[in-house]
């Protein structure tokens, strides 16, 4: 029990100071990031996306320090640069999961 409880702490931690991280970034990061949130907990199983999560936020600070516009960050099609992350993560997906359980499934009627 305790160990849950450490554990839900630690993330609830996470997730406030990621949330604290993206409001000091300026506004056209902080917007794009949380549609980008938006997006990938849409697909997300498990709290396993915060490390993707955490990783576009340290590409979004650097390119602000560096004044590196959203547009060269995400590129022309933002779903494509959400996916490209995600597939990084392939455990932390419902969706890949429901994939291989369907895969599965046809290949075990098929015997």
């Amino acid at each position: 029990m305790a160990n849950i409880l450490k554990t839900f702490i630690g993330d609830k931690k996470r997730w406030r100071q990621y949330q604290k991280d993206i409001e000091a970034l300026p506004e056209p990061y902080a917007k794009t990031l949380k549609a980008l949130q938006a997006y990938i907990w849409n697909f997300a199983s498990s709290a396993g996306m915060m490390d993707a999560l955490d990783e576009i936020l340290r590409m979004f600070q650097e390119s602000a320090s560096e004044n590196v516009p959203v547009q060269n960050i995400v590129g022309d099609d933002p779903v494509e640069f959400a996916e490209s992350i995600m597939a990084q993560y392939p455990d932390d997906q419902w969706l890949f999961k429901y994939r291989e359980r369907l895969r599965s499934q046809v290949k075990e009627a098929e015997l």
